[in-house]
């Protein structure tokens, strides 16, 4: 989880209050209503330099406010300003709390920690539409990315920051395409090393050494040298 600074805790603090007052009271019927009055002065919103319109996930303005002397912001569009996505933005109504990037418990989501911010020929599944997955080895998948056939090369970049000392995967073939391929490995835009990809063979897990580089790319070739004439996955995905 990213460190928040002890001003964006209490502004959290805050917004968090000020949610559960406005959202929860009609939600749940253990919840207690409470009339507030609310003063709306222009409240501009600015972050690490850049104002920001705060907005609800219809695309809606919702205008900050004063409430006794205490200032409301809206959650969902100050931890979007601050790098969050929506999908590390969570309210559990049975709890009654909100969850702002990690989820304590929950198994951690590498596309989106992580993601891959370069494609070619490949195509990701990071998880925002539910409905996408793809089969390795007839088994289906919902996380991971895809190299297709028919293209040499087919890549995949990830941005590591220098965070990081392995990336772990498992990799299998898909499809009924009958030739082998060569996965290489490039940190920081200098090749590192590959690994040989049997079509037959069972899907296996790789501990990938990057060494701190700043980035890592995924770029499959076809073994033979001609053009690669089959497809892969992987999934399991994680950085340690």
């Amino acid at each position: 989880m990213k460190h928040w600074n002890k001003n964006f805790r209490r502004i959290l603090t805050i917004t968090a209050v000020a949610a559960m007052l406005v959202t929860t009271a009609a939600a749940a019927s253990t919840a207690t209503k409470k009339m507030i009055e609310a003063s709306y002065s222009g409240i501009k919103l600015v972050v690490n330099g850049v104002e920001v319109t705060p907005k609800d996930p219809n695309g809606k303005v919702v205008e900050p406010f004063i409430s006794d002397g205490t200032t409301y912001l809206p959650l969902r569009a100050l931890c979007n300003a601050m790098g969050y996505s929506n999908d590390q933005i969570l309210w559990d109504g049975e709890t009654k709390t909100i969850y702002v990037g990690d989820i304590p418990g929950a198994e951690e989501n590498w596309m989106i920690k992580v993601p891959v911010y370069q494609l070619d020929h490949a195509k990701l599944y990071d998880g925002s539409d539910r409905k996408a997955t793809f089969e390795v080895a007839g088994k289906t998948q919902t996380l991971g990315v895809t190299f297709s056939a028919w293209y040499d090369p087919s890549f995949a970049i990830w941005n590591t920051n220098g965070e990081y000392k392995t990336m772990n995967l498992t990799i299998g073939h898909m499809g009924n395409k009958t030739q082998n391929a060569v996965m290489e490995v490039y940190l920081d835009g200098e090749y590192s090393t590959e690994y040989e990809l049997k079509y037959d063979a069972a899907p296996k897990t790789l501990s990938i050494p990057l060494n701190y580089a700043p980035n890592v790319k995924l770029n499959f070739i076809a073994s033979d040298g001609g053009r690669m004439d089959g497809a892969w996955g992987i999934y399991d995905i994680s950085f340690s």
